[in-house]
């Protein structure tokens, strides 16, 4: 607050200004000074020549009335609060300077010093509050407006707030056109599925949520990638939260990563062919076939044959990595135990678990623990994780778990009681060469890819992975695996094929196989159903003939669901034909196909699914 208040009154009555100066006389804290102006063309010109803090305004003077008359003024001094002071009562009239910017709106008859005295000082204060969210207003602005990179602001119910020039520019979108819209009704041609469910996967777990290579489509054809992050804002609502969608261009950067990939690959797989003959090489020496060899030379050779082995599995691991990372990582899924798997991967350390006087311990439900995996990458993750602990374990135990299913999930851990990693070096577990709590000296350095290649397998699989540790406290990594049934994992499978067709556009066919009457066959079978049924997928597996041609084996009741990626319909006759042809001379046992083909029977998965059900005639 000024130490002296210097009010205007624009009042074209001269005996109102005496009245005034009367009136506030007893309220002198702090002391004011008054200046009248009879018109608005005087009052601008005293601005004009004198700063003021506040401003009593009468709507109806000679030269200007109405709304108008505040209208005019405000637009030619927006920085200083203004009061309505007029004879006028009327509340629309009131309604409508409040709106405008007006401080407040009072009525003459109704006005006393202190009152007017109060209102003066709230109407100042308010003002600079008004100037200063302003002005953080604008550095705000202009801070966002500075940012490189594409910035959109989203209400809790996903409507859009905020769309930058970046977000313009990249998307070729204009503001106008998707400002307080839903996201999800944007005409952008983006992966909008794998968007919403990011958007909703932030929404539930109230964490910010990172998305890579979410593919769009520019105008002119050209298939780019984004990276957001989405970040949870809690909004000044109780209970209600915003989303930030912060991110770049990424197409340049997945380029260069697939050209490294590629040439990790080329280079891995050139290694492989001539480093097998070179260990089979050794070998053959070792084992006398070329002639007999001293001690020494054994020894050298052994060195060699482990400096092989070790370079072998290096390139094992580039191998996976590159194929985890461009998508192209097979996974089997099968019927599984993971009890099972955990015990033969604890097994597989019982040699190193003697020599560093390390116990092992496995703990598990009674009984199987089943879900449908991949046996050998799900084991893989199991050794990874194992063999982690045993690297930096010098001294306690490790601790293998696997829980009984959770909400449709299961989680299994690998704890540790070793060095343990730094909590600030935990976001970066999983990236890809890295090592931490590495001492110099004897011992296995490995590559770094361990944990970056079992989070890509768990993930593959539906799963996640997460990790506590702390400098001398142990590690602990969990993964979670999704429980589903065959059905399920059929209709995600083709589901992720459909998305795929409308990138590029082929084929797919489907088929679904079961034993005709296969409760009575079940019966029948009695405790050789489970051999029948995995020979019946057995044979079907060993007619499909692309590596992205999937299937699926539901044991209870024998059916076999199948997608067939790039695969025209006439070409399923044929593959159905063989399946019930192998299968009775195997088994004399008759089979019962269904069929369905994209886009020929159905585009969507639904008419797809419905179109399955109708069984063909099995053959006499």
């Amino acid at each position: 607050m000024p130490q002296t208040l210097k009010i205007l009154l624009i009042e074209d009555f001269s005996g109102y200004v005496q009245l005034l100066t009367d009136t506030l006389s007893a309220y002198q804290n702090p002391p004011f000074e008054l200046e009248s102006a009879p018109s608005l063309k005087a009052g601008l010109k005293k601005i004009a020549a004198a700063k003021f803090d506040v401003i009593l305004l009468d709507l109806n003077l000679p030269d200007s009335r109405g709304i108008d008359t505040f209208v005019s003024l405000h637009g030619e001094c927006p920085q200083i609060p203004i009061v309505v002071l007029t004879g006028v009562d009327d509340q629309n009239m009131a309604l409508q300077a409040v709106r405008k910017g007006a401080q407040d709106y009072l009525v003459k008859g109704d006005v006393d010093g202190k009152l007017l005295a109060s209102v003066m000082r709230y109407a100042i204060e308010r003002k600079r509050g008004e100037l200063e969210l302003r002005q953080a207003n604008a550095r705000s602005e202009l801070l966002l407006s500075s940012i490189t990179s594409i910035l959109i602001g989203l209400d809790q119910n996903g409507t859009v707030t905020h769309w930058n020039l970046v977000a313009e520019r990249t998307l070729e979108t204009p503001a106008a056109g998707v400002l307080n819209r839903p996201l999800a009704d944007c005409a952008i041609s983006w992966d909008r599925q794998a968007l919403l469910s990011a958007l909703e996967e932030c929404r539930q777990n109230k964490k910010p949520v990172r998305l890579d290579n979410l593919a769009y489509q520019r105008r002119d054809g050209d298939t780019r990638y984004l990276g957001f992050s989405i970040i949870p804002i809690p909004a000044l609502e109780e209970n209600t939260v915003q989303y930030l969608l912060f991110g770049a261009d990424v197409t340049a950067r997945k380029q260069i990563d697939q050209l490294k990939n590629d040439f990790v690959s080329t280079v891995s797989h050139e290694l492989r062919t001539p480093l097998t003959i070179v260990q089979e090489g050794v070998s053959q020496v070792l084992d006398g076939i070329c002639g007999p060899t001293t001690d020494m030379q054994r020894d050298t050779l052994n060195l060699c044959l482990e400096a092989i082995e070790r370079l072998a599995r290096i390139i094992d691991e580039l191998l996976d990595i590159s194929k985890i990372e461009s998508g192209r990582i097979a996974i089997r899924r099968e019927a599984v135990d993971l009890k099972e798997l955990a015990q033969r991967a604890v097994a597989a350390f019982e040699i190193p678990s003697r020599q560093k006087n390390l116990p092992l311990r496995l703990v598990a439900p009674h009984g199987p623990v089943e879900v449908f995996a991949d046996p050998d990458r799900i084991t893989q993750v199991f050794t990874n994780l194992i063999g982690n602990a045993f690297k930096f374990t010098e001294r306690g135990e490790i601790e293998i778990s696997v829980s009984a299913p959770k909400a449709k999930m299961i989680e299994c851990s690998v704890s540790d009681t070793g060095r343990g990693i730094a909590r600030e070096d935990l976001v970066k577990a999983f990236d890809k060469f890295q090592q931490f709590g590495r001492e110099i000296g004897p011992g296995e350095k490995g590559t770094g890819l361990g944990l970056a290649i079992s989070k890509g397998l768990v993930e593959a699989h539906g799963g996640s992975v997460r990790i506590e540790s702390g400098l001398g406290q142990g590690t602990r990594v969990f993964f979670t695996l999704p429980v589903k049934s065959a059905e399920e994992l059929f209709a995600e499978q083709l589901s992720r094929q459909l998305a795929e067709a409308e990138r590029n556009p082929v084929p797919i066919s489907l088929l679904k196989v079961v034993p005709d009457n296969a409760a009575k066959a079940r019966e029948a079978a009695g405790p050789e159903w489970a051999a029948l049924t995995e020979g019946l997928h057995a044979i079907v597996k060993s007619n499909l003939r692309r590596q992205a041609d999937f299937s699926v084996l539901e044991a209870s009741s024998g059916t076999v669901w199948i997608v067939l990626p790039a695969t025209q319909k006439e070409e399923l006759a044929a593959v159905a034909a063989r399946i019930r042809q192998i299968f009775a001379e195997r088994f004399h046992l008759p089979l019962l196909i269904s069929s369905a083909a994209y886009p020929d029977d159905g585009d969507n998965e639904a008419s797809l699914l419905k179109k399955l059900e109708e069984i063909w005639p099995r053959k006499s």
